[in-house]
């Protein structure tokens, strides 16, 4: 299916308005049906989400390369934390955000 903008977006998980993104990259969450969904899984009450109805608008922005290594990093000691069984705190995105900013200036590539 393409969106306003003519770019071709898979009717999958991943594109749907419907998802909720969990700590593990190979997985979601389905709001609609509540339970985990592989990225790829496909259902007849797919909507395109706000995000990829937007792709190709040109209001984009690109996030810099440091910052999304920082999200990894913090995600991996998250997740390292949790199979070791250690009391660890985890991070919301908005704070993963606003340290990165605070240290580094923007998560965003300047035009």
């Amino acid at each position: 299916m393409k969106n306003q903008y003519g770019i071709e977006v898979k009717e999958r998980c991943a594109s749907c308005r419907h998802k909720d993104l969990t700590r593990l990259i190979s997985s979601r969450f389905c709001l609609k049906h509540q339970k985990s969904v592989k990225p790829r899984s496909y259902c007849k009450q797919w909507e395109m989400s706000e995000q990829m109805e937007a792709a190709g608008s040109g209001r984009g922005k690109v996030k810099k390369k440091a910052y999304l290594k920082y999200v990894l990093e913090v995600r991996e000691d998250e997740s390292l934390a949790d199979q070791l069984k250690i009391q660890f705190p985890h991070k919301s995105i908005e704070q993963i955000r606003k340290d990165f900013e605070e240290r580094n200036g923007s998560i965003y590539v300047e035009p």
